[in-house]
């Protein structure tokens, strides 16, 4: 008999850039419009701070992906559900017709 066991686990990724200042400004028109629009981006509720100035336009919010696709990173992962003592499992029996795949 074949069986899987699937594993849930949650990750934090941290993804550094090191943009020079000038390459932000010839993209956003100033470092202060640049921070205004990385304030409306945050997903998350756990930002301390409030979203300032004007919402990104819609222009903004695609050269947001955009722009840091020209720029290497550093990037860790922090395995939360490892450093935090467990993640949820599941386990399934494996039919023959997933065997053979």
């Amino acid at each position: 008999m074949k069986y899987k066991r699937i594993e849930y686990h949650q990750v934090h990724s941290h993804i550094t850039y090191d943009i020079p200042d000038q390459d932000i400004i010839n993209a956003w028109g100033s470092l202060e419009r640049f921070r205004e629009v990385l304030s409306h981006k945050n997903s998350t509720s756990d930002w301390d701070n409030e979203p300032f100035g004007e919402p990104p336009t819609d222009d903004e919010d695609e050269l947001w992906y955009e722009f840091f696709d020209n720029y290497d990173h550093d990037r860790y992962d922090d395995w939360f559900t490892e450093r935090k003592g467990g993640f949820d499992e599941t386990y399934e029996i494996v039919d023959d017709e997933e065997q053979s795949n």
